[in-house]
């Protein structure tokens, strides 16, 4: 299932001339919040549609929020990926350890 939240007024979140249309999918975690909040300070970013499976819980006039929880199957996103100039994939699992030298294989 697909949820769509836009966060501001739907004609704030059309790019003016010469501006671009981000999409950001793993907004919610480290590297993707990272990148969401990098392209929403930008003013060359027009607009920034967040593809996540959890609500990010913040709300700007540049942001569509979209909910989605079966990444195996992105038929439903279709639409929203059409017309986007770049895309910031950042959907993982981050446990917060990394690996030392003498338990890597």
């Amino acid at each position: 299932m697909t949820e769509i939240s836009n966060a501001a007024r739907p004609s704030m979140n059309v790019p003016t001339v010469g501006q671009k249309r981000l999409v950001i999918v793993g907004a919610t975690g480290m590297v993707g919040g990272y990148a969401l909040r990098f392209g929403l300070d930008q003013a060359a970013v027009g607009s920034v549609t967040s593809i996540a499976r959890r609500k990010l819980g913040i709300s700007h006039p540049k942001l569509k929020e979209v909910l989605h929880q079966t990444f195996a199957d992105c038929s439903a996103l279709a639409e929203m990926l059409s017309g986007q100039d770049a895309a910031v994939y950042c959907l993982g699992a981050y446990t917060g350890r990394c690996r030392t030298r003498s338990s890597a294989p």
